[in-house]
This record gives C-alpha cells, sequence and structure tokens, in this order.
C-alpha cells in the first residue's frame, strides 16, 4: 500500500487502544506515505479533552496519547482545511447521508487524490468506508 489517508475515528481508536486499534496501527505502519486532514489533530485533542473532562481517562493519560499523536504525526502530510475542500465537502457524496466531519475526511482525502494519487481510506466507520469505495478509493483494514 503506497498512500493511507488516516481518518480521525481509526486514529483514535489506535491511540486509544480500542477495538480495532491494532488493525490501524498494522495498516498506519505499513503505509508507505500517511495523509490526512489539519482536522485530524484537532478531533484528536478535543476526543482527549473530552474524556479527560469526563474523568474517562487521567490527565497523565490524555498526555500520553497526544505525545504518541505528536510523534507519529510528524512523519504524515498534513493538508489544511481549505476554501476547494469545504466546497467539495459540501456537494453530494455517494452514499448520503454524511457527517459534516466526514465529508471534511472524504473531500481531504479526494483533494490528494487530485494532487497525488489515489489513498486507501483507513477508516472503521462504515459510512466513511461506503463512500471512499463508492469513489473509487481503497479501503483498510
Amino acid at each position: 500500500m503506497s498512500a493511507l489517508y488516516a481518518e480521525s475515528s481509526a486514529v483514535l481508536r489506535w491511540l486509544l487502544g480500542a477495538s480495532g486499534g491494532d488493525r490501524v496501527r498494522g495498516a498506519l505502519a505499513a503505509a508507505a506515505t500517511v495523509v490526512t486532514s489539519a482536522l485530524t489533530s484537532a478531533e484528536v485533542g478535543r476526543t482527549l479533552q473530552r474524556l479527560v473532562a469526563t474523568e474517562q481517562i487521567d490527565g497523565d493519560a490524555g498526555e500520553r496519547v497526544w505525545a504518541r499523536y505528536s510523534v507519529a504525526s510528524q512523519h504524515w502530510h498534513i493538508y489544511r482545511i481549505d476554501d476547494d475542500v469545504l466546497a467539495r465537502a459540501a456537494q453530494t457524496f455517494p452514499r448520503e447521508p454524511v457527517r459534516t466531519l466526514d465529508a471534511i475526511h472524504l473531500a481531504t482525502a479526494l483533494r490528494h487524490a487530485l494532487d497525488v494519487d489515489a489513498a486507501t481510506m483507513l477508516s472503521l466507520d462504515s459510512q466513511v468506508r461506503a463512500n471512499a469505495r463508492a469513489l473509487g478509493l481503497g479501503i483498510a483494514p
């Protein structure tokens, strides 16, 4: 697998050791290139803040997870959320309904396909996977 688009929910499963996290970690490790949206950093950060605030994890655990994400993402190509991405996210997708943040991830993966080459979508979300497949992207795991 060459380029892999890492969608936030998959990244969070890996970081938090949730179900499917091992498969996500394996896919990330096997990828020649990992791409994602700047949205992923915001979603990871907000999720960790929420988990700490609701005492589902302690502050030290949140910092360790954020550090793991920060180290990994230093090696990823991170796309900004620009006007082109937002314009595509506002359009129709093959398998509606699509939530706004998922549409931004899909639009960013499509942007990478235009700029470089089609990436494989790393997601455990069935709606994101169905749309990625319908848009001609590979899916993993």
